[in-house]
Parts: structure tokens; sequence; C-alpha cells
């Protein structure tokens, strides 16, 4: 019996691609997930801005080689963190409900970064990194699976390219913060770190998932009240994990090709970008509060306006194509950034906006175009594999770049400039990538 899609049939037609017309719930649901990414780049960040001088501290030492190292092992275990959070909420979001998992993905991320405002060594730092990284790893999965679900037709491109400015608008609060009170401290940055998250619970709690999501979850825990003997084999079957149907004939190609790309992305933010702050700290031979800021914020903005636009570039030229000229620019720019530029400036800040722009956009394009690739049941589950498991190889790509650092004598440009060369895979992989419906389809249950 073929029971590759046993109690549903995928429905194009539901997604209209006509005019949308905005109710509270989409609004609610883009104000109330944008917010919570602008926790998450607060939170996500605060270790990239204060690395050096937290670890100075936290070592006891001024050794760049040192820092390096072991900034690149807590950086790879907050991103072990992150792949493990959206592995276990993405789960718990298909079985619960998208809302309740969003409250507690938060309190998670939230509390942890308030603990690395005390902590006293780097194992303590480690420590609540990778927490923190558990819950940022939920919270940004199940957010962009909702505000999918929620958001029909065209305007969900707009609205996810939306959504995915809040990283970077967080980053720049952040960096703002640190012009204000990084003279008093780098534990400061944690502390205000924690804050604005409790104001995403206030605002999650008005949020419903969509009625597709809700529909399936009922349907699941009507099987679950039966006894064993009373379900057929398409209930047995549909009450799998989803994380089995995401290896099934019908998955696997999607999920293999798509998760090598997600990695790709994740490993240009962090194992590429994640050294400007120590670089910077590096050429100017100071704390460099000022200038760690100003860079971050030249970043955010080069970031903002790839997410912002990633809606219509997709709409003009494809999601393929996106992919492509975000990934070739960045190949091109990066390199340029570390090798060319020998002290902080302008051209610094330049670098810095276009290395944001090709870099982080492609974010805002996997937000688009996964939840079109897999079926309500197991989206949640998948949004979350696939994009985040790319969280554990960007962890091997910062403990390599670590590495690198002190083979080319303690210079982070180098580091930076030879990781960046990846690039070239990433190109590679998108001739492979699976072609997109376009839409997010629901699910319709259909009785025996």
């Amino acid at each position: 019996m073929n029971i590759s899609k046993p109690l549903y049939e995928s429905s194009s037609l539901i997604e209209r691609q006509s005019t949308h017309t905005l109710s509270s719930l989409p609004l609610h649901a883009l104000v109330a997930c944008w917010l919570g990414m602008v926790f998450d780049g607060m939170d996500t960040n605060n270790f990239i801005l204060t690395l050096h001088p937290a670890l100075a501290e936290l070592l006891h030492t001024s050794s760049t080689s040192q820092i390096g190292a072991y900034g690149s092992a807590i950086l790879a275990l907050f991103m072990v963190g992150w792949a493990v959070g959206a592995y276990v909420f993405g789960m718990l979001a298909d079985n619960i409900g998208r809302t309740r998992t969003l409250i507690i993905s938060v309190l998670l991320y939230a509390l942890s970064t308030g603990l690395c405002a005390i902590a006293h060594s780097w194992q303590e730092m480690a420590i609540c990194r990778f927490l923190v990284g558990c819950g940022i790893g939920g919270e940004i999965s199940i957010g962009g699976v909702m505000l999918a679900e929620i958001w029909k037709g065209k305007p969900r491109l707009h609205a996810t390219g939306i959504l995915q400015t809040g990283f970077p608008c967080g980053f720049l609060l952040l960096s703002g913060a640190n012009l204000l009170i990084g003279q008093f401290g780098w534990r400061w940055l944690y502390v205000i770190g924690m804050i604005p998250a409790f104001l995403a619970i206030y605002i999650r709690t008005k949020l419903d998932d969509a009625e597709d999501a809700k529909k399936v979850r009922d349907y699941k825990n009507s099987l679950r009240a039966k006894e064993r003997h009373q379900l057929n084999e398409n209930e047995v079957h549909y009450l799998r994990s989803p994380v089995f149907e995401l290896f099934n004939r019908s998955n696997l190609m999607n999920t293999l090709i798509v998760t090598a790309i997600a990695s790709f992305v994740s490993i240009g933010a962090y194992a590429v970008l994640g050294w400007i702050p120590a670089w910077i700290n590096q050429l100017t031979a100071s704390v460099a509060v000022q200038e760690r800021s100003y860079a971050a914020i030249s970043q955010s903005l080069g970031n903002i306006l790839g997410c912002a636009t990633a809606g219509l570039l997709i709409l003009s030229i494809g999601r393929k194509s996106a992919f492509r000229l975000a990934f070739a620019g960045a190949l091109i720019v990066c390199p340029l950034m570390f090798l060319t530029t020998k002290t902080f400036g302008a051209p610094l800040l330049a670098w810095a906006f276009l290395a944001g722009y090709f870099v982080m956009a492609p974010f805002a394009y996997l937000f688009i175009y996964v939840p079109e690739l897999f079926e309500t049941r197991l989206r949640a589950t998948a949004f979350a594999f696939v994009i985040q498991t790319g969280r554990i190889l960007t962890g091997l790509a910062c403990l390599l770049s670590g590495q690198l650092v002190g083979i080319f004598g303690g210079s982070y440009a180098m580091a930076g400039a030879a990781v960046a060369s990846f690039y070239v895979l990433a190109l590679i992989a998108t001739l492979f990538m699976p072609v997109s419906p376009g839409i997010v389809s629901e699910e319709r249950l259909v009785s025996q």
C-alpha cells in the first residue's frame, strides 16, 4: 500500500495569489515575530560584539591567538545549542502548537542571556551561550514557520523580508547600546539583552496558530486518544515522528540540498563576519568601543536593506538567482574587505555595509523558500532541521577559523578571508536546488 501521503492532500489552491486582506492575526503575528527577531539579534550578537574584551577578562590574557581559539570554541558551542534547540522546539511545535513553544523558547534565551552577565570563567560563559543558542534556535525557527503559515500569497514574501530585518535591527540597537554603556564594561550588554525578551512573551500570548496548523494538531491529538489497536496503518504512519518523514523518498533530496544551502548561509554570517569586531580591536590596538559599534551599525544597515528587499528581488529574478547573486557578491566582497583594509575608516565601514547585504540577505530567502517545500504536519520540524543543522556545520567552521587565526600568526583578517572561499561551494550547491511551488500549501484532511 502506498502510504506516502496518508490522510491529507496538498492544496495549492488554498493559498491565493490575489489580494490579501489584512486581519488582526497576520498583523499581530508580524509585529510579535519581528520583535522576537529584534531580541534574537541582540542576544546572538552580544558575544560577537564583546568577544575580545570579555574573553580577555575571563582568560586573563591579551593574546589574540588564545582569545581567538576560545572565542571560536564558545561560538561553536552556541551554534550547536542553536541546532539542538531548533530540533527540540521544532518537534515540540508540531505537537503542542507554535505559540506555546515560542513562549518557552523566548523565556529560555532571555534568562540564559542574563546569566552571561555574571559569568566568572570561560566555561560558565560557554554553558550560558549554549543555552542562549537553544532558545534562539527554537524561537527563530517557529517564528518563521508561524509567519509563513499565517500570511498568504505575494504579501508573505514581503512580510518575511520585513521579519528578517528584525535581526539586524537588534544588532543595530545593541551597537547603539554599546556606544552608550560600553565604557562601563561588557557585562551590561548581557543585562539589557534579557530585558526586552519579556515584552515578546506578552505579545505572543495574543497570538494563535494558523487554522491549518491547529487542524493538523487537533487531528493528531484525536488519533493519540485512540487505543493502538484502533488505529489503521495510515493513522499509525501519520503519528510517526516528522523526522522520519524528512528522509523518505519524496523529501530526502529536498532535505539534503536545502540543508547544505542553509549551512553555507550560516557559515558566512558567523565564521566569516563574526571576526569583524575582533579584527577592529586588532587594527586599532585598543578596546575600540566606538569603532566596533560603528562597523556593526554599518553592517546592520546593509543587512536591513538586503532583507527588506528580499521579496522584491525574488519576485523579480526568482529564488535560485537571488541565492546566486548573494553568494557571488559575498565571495567578492568578504576577501576584499579583509585583505585590502589596513586601518579603521570609511572604506572599512563601506565594506561592512556591502558584506552585511550579501552575506545576511540569504537568511530572508531561506525563510521564504523552505516553508514552501514541506507539508504542514512536518513543516516546523523540517524548517528547524534543514535551516538549523547548518549551525552545527557552522560551529565546526568557527573552530576551523579559530585555528586559522593561529596559523596566520594571529591575523583575524586572513582567517576571515580564507573561510570566505567556501562561497564557491555555495554557488555550486545552487545548481541542485529543488524547484519550489512558490506557495506555502496547506493540508486538507480527508476521511477514510
